[in-house]
């Protein structure tokens, strides 16, 4: 998916403002870096609350890792199964917002991809210092 399909379908959501952040590789495609598979959202309760009566279906990933998903989206109350588990609120606080859209800062995307490790995700932080070589890290 692109950033601008991204940004379409989270806004077809109709999410509260300050409820929620895209985070994962979205973040990625909304600057152009490279396209994401999925939409991964980093929710409130009471927004993880609504999609599990709206019908979303929750799987089970890994230790802790147990998001509600539906079509292209997967929504997180927490960041737990991560070693690194930012709270929402700080994902919130260094957001970057685009067309009303919240998503992770791509220094927040760096240290968690980073911290996860794994071919897929160091590729990713070699990206992301790719489009950003003067990044304070």
């Amino acid at each position: 998916m692109t950033g601008q399909e991204i940004i379409e379908k989270v806004k077809a959501l109709k999410l509260p403002h300050g409820s929620y952040v895209v985070f994962g590789s979205c973040p990625l495609a909304v600057v152009g870096i490279r396209e994401a598979n999925d939409i991964d959202l980093y929710v409130t309760s009471e927004v993880l609350q609504s999609f599990k009566q709206q019908g979303w279906q929750q799987v089970h990933k890994g230790p802790g890792d147990k998001p509600y998903t539906s079509d292209d989206y997967e929504a997180h109350d927490n960041w737990n199964f991560s070693p690194y588990s930012p709270s929402l609120e700080h994902l919130l606080e260094t957001a970057m917002v685009v067309d009303g859209v919240s998503f992770a800062s791509l220094q927040e995307v760096r240290k968690w991809k980073l911290a996860s490790g794994g071919p897929k995700h160091l590729k990713d932080v070699s990206s992301i210092d790719d489009y950003l070589p003067n990044m304070e890290l």
